[in-house]
């Protein structure tokens, strides 16, 4: 890849790189095996028929809504373009209008804690209601939960891969996937039928901070992918922005670690939009319709005096039941009602080890 960018860049076309001769290549500092290769590949080309590999991909491409885009082509996402080494060739498959929208990467922990995979979906439903669009890595968990946000929101998400997009991994996202590609698109820049390998993925976070303005970190340990991510968006001159947890989890470890490095603090979506996306007033407006909403959910007035006792000491991490009585002052009998009746109508659920308020899920009209 670093070859072919820097060939691509002193001779200034994908077209200069394959009709360069032995010498010339020599002179940019090819060595010899390669130069020979680069040769070799547009002999073969001008002599030989299509190979099976390449009638495989004008098969698939001949499909409805799939595409091989060339760093040369007007629709090859342009924040891509910027990055250092960008793919020569991607494969895409869904809408490519989806790349139009300025778009926040959302990442984090395979196996995150129920409050994480809560911030995952509302935080990427907020953002989409915004107007931006969400990119992630269609992984199980934080990935996953995100996608699924914008889609309750009915925006748009594209997901990376790692492996080729006829290989969708993990296959419990299958369905996912399919969702994802009526509004929005799957990206590889992996050939067709690669599989999901290790050494893919590194490759899949560097376009997942590159497609994006920003990336948000959810909920990471300190050896967490996701901080491969982070790293590639400073590279990249992306901000980078965490959601912080509570300071015994290992699950809120690597994003207070992005903090002390120098990581944006993010409580809500108002931390991500920032001036220059809010001088937009559709985003602005929209931004104020989740605030009511949200504001709206937030307050206690529909509930009883009992019932907001309970809730003024219920939050998104959670609280155990003895705590609870404790500091309600409540005796077991009437808070097991009453934490039963709170349940019911949504406004907090059982988790192990207590009770943890509900995020928003309802859209802004």
């Amino acid at each position: 890849l670093k070859t072919f960018y820097h060939l691509y860049r002193e001779l200034g076309s994908v077209q200069g790189v394959l009709s360069a001769d032995f010498s010339s290549l020599q002179e940019l500092g090819i060595k010899s095996p390669i130069a020979r290769a680069i040769c070799q590949l547009q002999e073969n080309t001008r002599k030989e028929p299509a190979g099976a590999e390449l009638n495989r991909l004008l098969s698939w491409v001949e499909s409805a809504n799939q595409y091989v885009l060339c760093i040369e082509d007007e629709s090859y996402p342009a924040q891509l373009k910027e990055i250092y080494c960008p793919p020569p060739l991607i494969y895409i498959k869904g809408c490519l209008s989806a790349f139009e929208l300025p778009s926040i990467a959302m990442v984090g922990s395979r196996k995150p804690s129920i409050a994480g995979e809560q911030h995952a979906f509302s935080f990427a439903r907020d953002l989409s209601l915004s107007g931006l669009s969400v990119t992630s890595g269609l992984a199980i968990g934080v990935d996953a939960s995100s996608h699924q946000g914008v889609i309750h929101a009915e925006g748009v998400t594209c997901a990376v891969l790692g492996t080729g997009l006829d290989v969708v991994y993990p296959k419990q996202n299958t369905n996912l996937a399919y969702e994802i590609c009526e509004r929005g698109a799957l990206i590889s820049e992996m050939s067709l039928g690669a599989l999901p390998i290790p050494a893919n993925f590194p490759r899949r976070n560097r376009i997942i901070s590159g497609l994006s303005h920003g990336v948000l970190v959810v909920e990471a340990g300190l050896k967490s992918g996701s901080l491969i991510t982070a790293n590639y968006a400073i590279e990249q001159n992306r901000e980078v922005y965490a959601i912080p947890g509570p300071i015994d989890s290992l699950l809120s470890s690597g994003c207070h670690h992005l903090i002390k490095q120098g990581a944006q603090l993010v409580e809500s979506i108002e931390d991500i939009i920032d001036g220059t996306w809010s001088q937009n007033r559709t985003l602005a407006q929209k931004q104020t319709n989740i605030e009511a909403t949200t504001n709206s959910h937030l307050s206690l007035e529909h509930l009883s005096d009992s019932e907001r006792v309970v809730m003024n000491y219920v939050d998104y991490q959670c609280v155990s039941f003895d705590l609870l009585v404790h500091f309600t002052g409540l005796d077991v009998n009437q808070l097991t009602h009453l934490l039963i009746g709170l349940e019911l109508k949504g406004e907090l659920c059982s988790v192990p080890g207590g009770y943890q308020r509900i995020k928003p899920v309802k859209s802004p009209a």
